[in-house]
């Protein structure tokens, strides 16, 4: 009975071995798998070559009028004569009369201040002949600085000091009943009419200097630090230009010493020379363009706007074909392109991704479809 067991047993295993014989041999021989290569992505790319380039800033600033003075009378009393010929914009030389006020009060007041001045020397000279009399009246045992009439002389020799400062101040105050101009002004605002009654500190003219105009100009540290060697080592050309176009050469006149308690910027202080001569003046409280002319870059690039990222990167494509992330410092714009400067130069042609995707990861491999070479240089750039 185990016999026939074992036999069935063999009989069953050698059926199976002999079933996965044929389905081997009648199986179908599968493809071999090709192995697909992964698919490079294209970016749009431009060819740019380094060249000299001369950049500029262009900035914003306001004019302020240079030794802004209001012209004011030190005495009440009525207007006697106005030069009705100064309107507001008229340029006037240093000393020229603007107006001048009714002097006989002032003339009366004179003459009281001189004659105090005669008799406070007649005092004086009566008190010095009493001490020589005294003097040589006393006798050795009354000898008091009283009796000496030393403190009468000293208090005569006072009132001569406060009435001459007193017939001093009148002369002044006699001289300025005419109001003259204090330097080469432009008259601004004019606020009196012929024969207006005045108060002394009562304005008349308001006036600047006219031989130059100020132009502060806010900077921000990133444009302080371009602008600060060239400051130490040489002349900028500076132009400024108002809202009207038109166009004036400027100088730097000082750097001020402390930063702007609001915007915590530095100011740098321009000077415009004769900005009234013109037809097209140059006035005050206005906001101006200021063009400033920096030393030539040798190593300029010239990319699309589009190039540069939020965060002021460039993405290129170097030589083996993968994405690179790289820092720049921007020199100048123009409406179209960017005159850039790479802060680590390797070579002198990059290809620059003229359109780049937030997506993008440095080292990745990509299809650059590259533009036509566009090559930096020296025009357009504001």
């Amino acid at each position: 009975m185990k016999y026939k067991n074992i036999m069935a047993i063999g009989a069953g295993v050698c059926a199976i071995f002999m079933a996965l014989i044929v389905v081997d041999e009648l199986a179908i021989e599968a493809p071999i798998a090709k192995t697909n290569h992964s698919i490079k992505q294209p970016v749009s790319t431009t060819t740019v070559v380094a060249q000299p380039h001369t950049p500029s800033l262009d900035l914003i600033g306001n004019t302020r009028a240079r030794f802004l003075t209001q012209l004011k009378v030190t005495s009440e009393g009525q207007l006697a004569w106005l030069d009705t010929e100064l309107e507001p914009g008229a340029l006037v030389t240093k000393a020229t009369p603007l107006a001048k006020l009714d002097t006989t009060h002032l003339e009366s007041e004179l003459a009281q201040a001189q004659s105090r001045v005669y008799h406070s020397e007649l005092a004086l000279e009566q008190q010095l002949h009493e001490q020589s009399v005294a003097l040589s009246m006393l006798s050795s045992k009354n000898q008091s600085s009283f009796a000496k009439r030393e403190p009468q002389v000293t208090a005569a020799k006072a009132d001569l000091s406060q009435a001459k400062l007193m017939l001093k101040s009148m002369q002044k105050r006699f001289e300025e009943a005419q109001i003259v101009a204090p330097y080469d002004a432009v008259i601004l605002s004019r606020a009196v009419s012929p024969g207006d009654w005045l108060s002394a500190g009562e304005a008349l003219f308001e006036v600047a200097a006219s031989d130059s105009i100020d132009v502060v100009l806010p900077i921000s540290e990133p444009v302080w630090r371009r602008l600060k060697r060239q400051l130490q080592h040489q002349q900028l050309e500076i132009s400024v230009t108002d809202r009207s176009g038109g166009q004036w050469p400027a100088q730097v006149r000082y750097i001020a010493p402390r930063m702007d308690l609001t915007t915590r910027q530095r100011q740098l202080i321009l000077k415009v020379v004769d900005p009234y001569e013109l037809n097209a003046q140059l006035m005050p409280n206005q906001p101006v363009r200021v063009s400033i002319g920096l030393a030539q870059e040798p190593q300029s690039f010239k990319v699309p706007q589009s190039a540069l990222t939020r965060d002021g990167f460039v993405w290129t494509v170097d030589a083996a074909g993968t994405l690179q992330k790289e820092s720049i410092e921007i020199l100048s714009k123009s409406r179209t392109h960017t005159y850039i400067r790479f802060n680590q130069i390797n070579d002198s042609t990059k290809q620059v991704v003229v359109y780049p995707l937030l997506s993008m990861v440095v080292g990745t491999q990509v299809e650059a479809l590259s533009n036509p070479v566009q090559l930096a240089d020296n025009g357009g750039a504001r």
